[in-house]
């Protein structure tokens, strides 16, 4: 569907990123620089034959110029459901627990507290009943790092398994508020939520928001810049293998892969209580896998990694936290960031 206020905003920003002026770009095109400013303010629109001349100078297509959706269309393999400007790969969840997750979620505000943490600002988990994120604190200077270094390599990045956290997007956009992100998880809510908040945060014409798999990626493949995995991969819902194999799949030769995860030793495990290990092989038996082998098997021909910091489940309230926790064990992960070229 056609979308003046997109349009306004996009076409602003792609003349803003050339360096032009209203008026020069008005020169560039043979029109006055008022016809600029009412297209920029969505009080009109350019005739087919500008439009196609805007397309070639900004070097997108003029769906991308009109539609808030554009460049998803534009990507997908497969047929999709769009409203408000998400597109919904996959259906709403129906599962009574994580039915109720999505509630708390938007209960607590899960997410303008993690976007607020992200940005340093007031109204994070510190204003909260449940206190600081000591571990997401100490993450910070380490995900600006990262941030700044994915909006470096810039072209289209695709964030897998926001979750209420954001992933690396907050990050990416503190280094470029114009960063062109595809802001995606399997949770219609957590889609709908960020695109809730960065409409007032940010009301960005190069955000995207998808309800997808990301085990089944529904795009075409060597389509997109970057993919950004902020634990994503270790907590999906499926396959972790296949995830990889995806995120290689609709990665353009020369994309980079960027990947956040922790995990437990072979000795933490060793060190375990007998029914401790066999109870947290049986419930949560990725936490043991760094996920190298399934990288290289993937298809990645460089891969980079370092490790960021480690913690432990006292430090937590996630599920394993809590699964550890009635065990009567501790757990120590070891967190690491991986750079993965195609």
């Amino acid at each position: 569907m056609i979308n003046k206020q997109h349009f306004g905003k996009r076409t602003a920003d792609l003349r803003r990123r050339l360096g032009l002026s209203q008026a020069e770009l008005a020169e560039k095109l043979g029109i006055s620089a008022q016809a600029v400013s009412k297209w920029e303010t969505a009080a009109a629109l350019p005739d087919v034959e500008l439009l196609l001349e805007l397309s070639k100078l900004y070097g997108v297509s003029v769906n991308e110029l009109l539609e808030s959706n554009g460049l998803l269309a534009r990507i997908a393999n497969c047929s999709f459901q769009a409203k408000d400007g998400i597109v919904y790969f996959v259906p709403a969840e129906t599962d009574s627990e994580r039915v109720q997750w999505e509630r708390d979620m938007q209960t607590e505000g899960w997410i303008a507290r993690n976007w607020h943490d992200a940005w340093g600002q007031p109204g994070g988990w510190a204003a909260s009943e449940y206190g600081r994120n000591v571990i997401g604190e100490r993450g910070r200077p380490s995900d600006l790092r990262i941030g700044r270094k994915i909006a470096e390599h810039g072209g289209v990045i695709l964030d897998i398994g926001s979750g209420p956290g954001g992933g690396y997007m907050p990050f990416i956009l503190q280094a470029d508020p114009s960063a062109q992100i595809i802001i995606s998880d399997l949770s219609h809510t957590v889609v709908e939520e960020w695109k809730r908040l960065l409409d007032q945060e940010m009301d960005s014409p190069f955000l995207y928001y998808a309800a997808l798999d990301f085990c089944d990626i529904p795009f075409e493949s060597c389509t997109v810049d970057v993919i950004a995995d902020h634990g994503g991969v270790i907590n999906c819902i499926g396959d972790q293998s296949s995830a990889l194999r995806e995120c290689y799949r609709v990665l353009k030769p020369g994309g980079i892969f960027v990947s956040l995860n922790g995990f437990v030793t072979k000795e933490t495990l060793a060190a375990l209580p007998e029914h401790a290990q066999q109870a947290l092989l049986k419930e949560y038996p990725s936490i043991f896998n760094d996920l190298y082998a399934d990288t290289v098997l993937a298809g990645f021909r460089k891969i980079d990694s370092m490790i960021t910091d480690t913690w432990t489940t006292d430090e937590d309230d996630s599920g394993i936290a809590e699964f550890a926790r009635s065990l009567g064990v501790t757990l120590q992960f070891t967190e690491y960031v991986r750079f993965c070229e195609k």
